[in-house]
């Protein structure tokens, strides 16, 4: 014969002391994972943040350096007044040889008749140099070596030849280019560092003066756009101020040295790009 029992299950669960400990366990574990991420997410940042500091310094070295060596000769100037902040220098648009030019005397009215440039198109309003040895004949007052072109007669006196006219005073030039080479710019460009907001500014469409522009005078007068930021330069420093240039000797071209710091944020790791440049100084 069969019997039921008739008293209650033992209800099952966890106890408070189970429940605290597990608590206890995904608390730790939780907390070492999120630290784990978190460890993995600095790394990634970290670097990105590198790579995108090393890309930008690159760039900005390179495209500095490329626009330096087309730079006009002897155009290539920083002012130690304002702590070497900016390095300037004339463009060059496009260059060539001349077959006759107006010198003093009996010819100081013969037209300027080149070889036909590379590029010939928009020349109008440009510089005109022969011979400029020096950043005084380049910016200074004296219009003897610079002249500013008003017209250019195409395939004049015959094809294959340029008729550069312009109506600057004196019309000649005082002296011939060894080469018989002229060069043709346009208005000076700036490259500066702002120390104030930790960047590299790249300033132009602002005139020449015989006198070069301080940054202050270049923030308030020209157009700029921003070529690297992150910069921690020093200038009260003398080791520490971004350009250089030495004058050309016999043995070597015009050199500019470029000296960059910079530094990603608060980080304390940094980066110091040290560049030389050899400009070509034969006008």
């Amino acid at each position: 014969m069969l019997r039921c029992s008739t008293s209650p299950r033992p209800q099952l669960g966890y106890t408070l002391v189970e429940l605290v400990t597990v608590i206890v366990l995904l608390g730790f574990v939780g907390i070492f994972t999120f630290r784990y991420l978190g460890f993995g997410a600095q790394i990634y940042s970290d670097t990105t943040g590198r790579e995108q500091l090393i890309s930008q310094s690159r760039f900005a070295v390179e495209r500095l350096s490329l626009e330096l060596r087309n730079a006009l000769p002897r155009s290539i100037r920083v002012d130690d007044s304002d702590n070497q902040r900016c390095i300037e220098f004339l463009p060059v648009i496009t260059s060539s040889n001349y077959l006759q030019i107006p010198r003093p005397g009996l010819t100081a009215n013969d037209d300027f008749i080149v070889v036909e440039p590379i590029r010939s198109d928009q020349l109008e309003g440009r510089y005109l140099f022969v011979y400029a040895t020096s950043t005084q004949f380049i910016y200074g007052p004296s219009n003897l070596r610079r002249k500013e072109i008003d017209t250019v007669d195409l395939d004049t006196p015959q094809s294959g030849l340029l008729t550069i006219n312009y109506n600057t005073t004196p019309s000649f030039f005082p002296t011939e280019s060894p080469a018989r080479r002229y060069y043709v710019t346009g208005n000076p460009v700036s490259w500066c560092y702002n120390e104030a907001q930790n960047r590299l500014e790249r300033y132009s469409d602002y005139g020449l003066s015989q006198n070069q522009n301080t940054h202050a005078e270049l923030l308030s007068s020209a157009t700029y756009e921003v070529m690297a930021v992150n910069l921690v330069n020093d200038t009260s420093q003398t080791d520490e101020r971004p350009f250089r240039v030495f004058e050309p000797t016999l043995q070597r071209n015009n050199l500019v040295q470029i000296d960059w710091r910079f530094q990603r944020g608060s980080s304390n790791e940094p980066l110091q790009i040290l560049h030389e440049v050899h400009a070509p100084n034969v006008p």
